[in-house]
């Protein structure tokens, strides 16, 4: 419970919902460090800490278990030396953390030479419409519940850096949303209750411990489509031993999908592209943009090329794909797209192979 507790103040910390007013997209700090039970201080109790420690924070910055288990990082997970940062010992209500930090650099230069898909810090919010059943009662979990699946997901988020929240369940909520409605997958119901909170998705989950096993379902839809919801993004329906395993394997479920969606591994190939902005004031812009820019799991590399008036053109050489580039700029509420056309992409030594003037391609306006 208390290491549950703990993880939860950490992770409430790390992230920051970015504008909350105006949009849903959360950015997650604190990707490199986290606290490991240990029984004392003892040399050998602090370097399997430490290994631990190494694989939560692989796990964070890359959102798939399958990169634990990559040759390259379990090289690493056995002599994490040349990553550590730093540690500290804090003794919390009687019980021993390690604090350990590593070197973001080196960690996400780790992912990158094996390959592997690399998460940035800003990621979707989801919404948890949550039923659970136990001997005494059905309820909806909402954001203030003390039980225990609420503070097992509020853990599991942390260690899969994977923002949720909640439903207040006031009056609106409760004449919105019934048990029968999560549990029955009634979509278009749910759909229209999760429009008043600023999330990017949602999920409609049911656990229930009543028998000997624990039975759980879920199912994640994106929030706003603006069409007829159908199927899920991903689901799944399992029995499992406990409502620990169950809620781990729920935020894991879709910490898959995001992964997938939006975590970005090196292609191995150069591609360059270009965006450009308008409505430029003033120089704080510029280097907002560009700062913004560098943090995308995207982008290898930015460079502001052209400023005429009030555009600028940003030079983009990507990790991935265009389509990549643009599914992680509409998580960012301050950029709004003024043109969907394609983009022109520019020849290998980095020049256009059209005049500036000549070149199509989107435009967007900064918000900051």
């Amino acid at each position: 419970m208390l290491k549950t507790l703990l993880n939860s103040l950490i992770f409430c910390a790390g992230y920051l919902l970015l504008h909350t007013n105006l949009v849903s997209a959360a950015e997650v700090y604190q990707l490199d460090e986290t606290l490991v039970p240990v029984e004392s201080r003892s040399v050998a109790q602090r370097q399997k800490a430490i290994s631990i420690g190494l694989r939560e924070v692989v796990l964070k910055n890359s959102g798939t278990k399958a990169s634990i288990s990559h040759p390259s990082v379990q090289a690493k997970v056995k002599n994490p030396s040349s990553l550590l940062s730093q540690f500290g010992y804090k003794e919390i209500d009687g019980e021993l953390f390690l604090q350990v930090s590593f070197d973001h650099q080196r960690i996400i230069q780790l992912l990158r030479d094996a390959q592997l898909p690399v998460w940035g810090k800003q990621r979707p919010l989801t919404l948890i419409w949550l039923v659970e059943d136990d001997a005494e009662a059905r309820q909806i979990v909402n954001d203030e519940s003390v039980l225990d699946s609420r503070e097992l997901f509020q853990s599991a988020s942390e260690s899969n850096g994977v923002p949720v929240l909640f439903p207040i369940m006031d009056l609106d909520d409760n004449m919105n949303v019934t048990h029968n409605d999560i549990r029955g997958m009634f979509v278009e119901q749910v759909a229209r209750a999760s429009q008043r909170y600023q999330a990017d998705y949602f999920v409609m989950a049911s656990i229930d411990t009543r028998g000997k096993a624990v039975k759980y379902n879920f199912a994640l839809y994106p929030k706003s489509s603006g069409e007829i919801l159908h199927n899920p993004l991903t689901s799944k329906s399992k029995q499992v031993d406990d409502i620990d395993t169950a809620v781990k394997e729920i935020i894991a479920g879709v910490s898959e999908y995001y992964v997938g969606r939006y975590a970005i591994a090196d292609s191995g190939s150069t591609l360059n592209s270009y965006v450009t902005f308008v409505d430029i004031t003033d120089l704080k812009q510029l280097v907002e943009i560009e700062k913004y820019f560098k943090q995308l799991s995207a982008v290898k590399s930015v460079q502001l090329t052209q400023l005429q008036g009030t555009s600028a053109k940003f030079t983009l050489n990507l990790f991935g794909t265009e389509d990549d580039l643009r599914r992680l700029m509409k998580l960012e509420p301050r950029v709004g797209v003024l043109d969907e056309s394609l983009p022109v992409m520019l020849n290998d030594d980095g020049f256009d192979p059209l005049p500036s003037h000549e070149v199509q391609g989107p435009e967007y306006r900064w918000r900051g």
